[in-house]
């Protein structure tokens, strides 16, 4: 899983380096033109160390005209028939293994996909929080879905996102047995590729009943993403680090002394 990670990003390389449309909006063909929201970096969420769900985030996400858009969102997605932002269940990461078979992140999988960019991320053995970085510090783009949402015909539309986790390998697993999908560069014309429109497939979008060479089109994309990040997280070096409270670049210095003397694999 991934409940927290650090993105001390410059967002103009990151919307040039995702060839990001500038001031186009985000499409969404149940969203009225005069809802949706623009791309700007200065509206995108400060460079943090420390970003955790239910708050906002920078995610590149992908429309139906194969454009790239980056744009803050809720970490939390949450389907559109939802009558509340607050779930009874955590929907901050979703398992990529069954994301295009669940009724909350299915539609997402299927044509809302995106990626979220970071420079590292943390995950948690017992209490004891451990750092998962690039040695060289490169930014990590961790797989995601997105959806819109709102509370009532009257309300904004909201962008929400969750990020896809995958088995952890390797030495990762030692710390966490699940880890977020990074994808690399090779994968993101497919990973933002748009489907075929529901005129061409017959899809019925309220059921997302799509026709079966289509499913079987968005399995074998999760899939091969998935074997990818398996690969792709062979990379990452991770150190254990103090425990998490506010912000600021002291959050991923190494710590494995700061408790009782002795890091936690002593």
């Amino acid at each position: 899983m991934c409940q927290a990670f650090a993105a001390d990003l410059d967002w103009d390389n990151v919307a040039a380096h995702f060839d990001v449309t500038g001031v186009s909006a985000i499409d969404n063909k149940d969203v009225d033109a005069d809802s949706t929201i623009h791309h700007s970096t200065a509206a995108l969420p400060s460079p943090t160390f420390h970003a955790t769900p239910k708050t906002d985030i920078a995610i590149v996400a992908g429309d139906s005209h194969g454009r790239r858009h980056l744009r803050a969102a809720y970490w939390s997605l949450i389907p559109r028939s939802s009558q509340t932002i607050d779930l009874r269940y955590p929907t901050y990461n979703a398992r990529i293994e069954t994301a295009a078979s669940k009724p909350t992140y299915a539609p997402s999988a299927a044509s809302m996909r995106a990626v979220i960019p970071a420079s590292g991320y943390y995950e948690f053995k017992g209490e004891h929080p451990f750092y998962f970085h690039f040695p060289d510090d490169a930014p990590l783009f961790m797989a995601g879905l997105y959806s819109w949402w709102r509370a009532n015909a009257h309300s904004p539309w909201r962008l929400t996102a969750t990020i896809l986790t995958r088995d952890a390998v390797g030495a990762l697993a030692s710390v966490h047995n699940r880890m977020p999908v990074l994808l690399p560069d090779d994968m993101l014309d497919a990973w933002f590729a748009p489907r075929a429109t529901d005129d061409d497939t017959g899809a019925n979008p309220d059921t997302l009943s799509l026709p079966t060479t289509e499913n079987d089109a968005i399995a074998s994309l999760l899939a091969a993403a998935n074997d990818a990040g398996g690969k792709l997280s062979q990379r990452l070096a991770f150190h254990e680090v103090a425990p998490l409270h506010g912000d600021g670049p002291q959050l991923i210095e190494p710590a494995s002394n700061w408790h009782q003397g002795q890091s936690l694999f002593d």
